[in-house]
This record gives C-alpha cells, structure tokens and sequence, in this order.
C-alpha cells in the first residue's frame, strides 16, 4: 500500500470519527488542516517523503530589533517523524542541555519497534529557536535542518538586527535574562504522531532553562504520568514513551516544563491506526 493512501485513508477515519465518542478530541480546526494538508503534500511528494510544513516556510530574511527578541520556528513531516536541529552559519546550534547530539534521535521507540516489522512512522516535528537581546553579533544566516536516518532538509533565513544598539541596555538585558535564571522553554517536540495500533510510540518534548526545567506530561484524559508503568514512561531527556499503543491511546498529550523562571507547555496528537490484516 502506498504512502499517500494510507494518508487519504487516516484523513478519512479522522473525519468519520469526529462524530463518535473522541470528537471532542477531533474538533480542532487546526487539527483537521493539518492532517489534510500532510494528505495532499505526501500525493505530492511521494519520491521525498521528508518536507517541511506548506505555510509555515522559514522567511528568506528576519528582522529584528536591538535589545528585543525573535523566536525562528520550523515544523517539518515524514515518515519517519524527524529530528530537528539549527545552524547559525553552518555551525550548530546547542540547545537544552549537554549531550550526545544522537539523542536527537528516537532511539528508544526504535529499539522496541525493531521486530514488529512494517510501521506507518508517520509525524509532525516542530522546533523553536529563540535569540534573546538582539544584537549585531547576532546577526547571519540560520538554517533549520530537518534530518532523519536516510533523509535531510533544509531551510534558511537571514537574520539582520536593526536600531540603535548601547552597551548599557544590552547588558541590561543579558543581566535580566542570565543563565541563572533562563526561563524554561520547550524548544523541540512531536506535534502529531500516526503510528500502527500495538506499536511503541516516542513522543518528543525537549527543554532548556535554568536551574533545569522539570518536565511532566498528561494524557488525554487529564491524568499526570507521576512515575513509570508498563504504559508510560518519561524518558531523562523529557520524551514520553508509550507502549503497545490502541485506539483508546487516541487523542492530546501534555507536556509541560517549569523552573523558578517560569513555564512553556505544548501539546502533541497521538493517532492510532488498526492493524493491517
């Protein structure tokens, strides 16, 4: 079966299902133009199953102000769900804490997902760059790269820094937003996850922030995941894994980070598919 009617067949079962029981779950409107749209981009664009979201393209230039800040976003889909990462000039970017950049990775759903044999792995990955107290140094080319095992795309924009620039406001700037106290933020997460009933699934939601963010997740139904089960289990890099997943796993999860500066949230769509006989 081929990609794009497996797509035109999710499409179809989100529609129909809008009337039953996990409507309440299905009456986003941004929800339904997303899942329509990843339908038409994936019957075109069959032979380059990795591509970055129609509407949301990086602009070719960005513009901001001395002293104030920008945040980038990029939002990429594919199967397999990718990983995100920035270059500032073709140097990458660090976000979140230390590591081994191959944590990027969904290492621990593939790992479980090694003997199940053919997965749908089909997903939204979006990212967040944020420049804090704009200044010339902050000024160049910024690339999104949107990167799985086989396949890699990229996205650009040129960043230029207007207005005055004074040594006295950026420092007071740089002092208001030091790293002791950077507010936490959720820079890095799966939007939409389609995946094959009784598959493990790895939700993304990576952090950054000072003192460290904690990371929480909630599902669907409003329940904390305090600690693991044979279910849930948030990873140390803030991921949630989900194993075994049905169609009862259907619906927005909540992930949640805080530290004294503060607190992000995003959500993520988790839509399991029946088994293909």
């Amino acid at each position: 079966m081929g990609i794009s009617t497996t797509v035109i067949r999710i499409l179809i079962s989100f529609l129909f299902c809008s009337t039953l029981s996990f409507g309440r779950y299905l009456s986003n409107d941004n929800l339904f133009r997303e899942v329509k749209r990843l339908a038409k981009e994936k019957r075109t664009t069959e032979d380059n199953k990795l591509f970055f979201k129609t509407g949301e393209d990086l602009p070719s230039e960005t513009i901001g102000t001395a002293h104030e800040d920008i945040v980038l976003e990029c939002q990429a889909g594919g199967k397999p769900a990718a990983s995100i990462h920035w270059l500032k000039n073709g140097i990458r970017i660090q976000q979140g804490p230390s590591r081994d950049y191959k944590n990027d990775e969904l290492f621990v759903e593939e790992i479980l997902n090694e003997k199940r044999g053919a997965l749908i792995g089909l997903g939204f990955t979006k990212s967040k760059l944020y420049l804090d107290c704009l200044s010339p140094e902050d000024e160049g080319e910024y690339s999104c790269v949107a990167e799985t095992a086989t396949q890699r795309i990229v996205q650009t924009t040129q960043v230029s820094v207007v207005g005055q620039f004074e040594s006295k406001a950026h420092e007071k700037c740089i002092v208001k937003k030091s790293i002791h106290s950077a507010s936490a933020r959720i820079f890095l997460w799966t939007s939409h996850r389609v995946e094959i009933s009784g598959a493990s699934v790895q939700l993304m939601c990576r952090v950054e922030g000072s003192p460290s963010p904690v990371v929480s997740w909630v599902t669907p139904r409003g329940k904390e995941i305090s600690h693991p089960t044979e279910k849930y289990e948030v990873l140390s890099n803030g991921d949630l894994l989900i194993r075994n997943i049905s169609w009862k796993d259907m619906g927005s999860y909540t992930c949640s980070c805080t530290n004294d500066a503060g607190v992000d949230e995003i959500s993520t769509f988790l839509y399991p598919t029946r088994r293909r006989s």
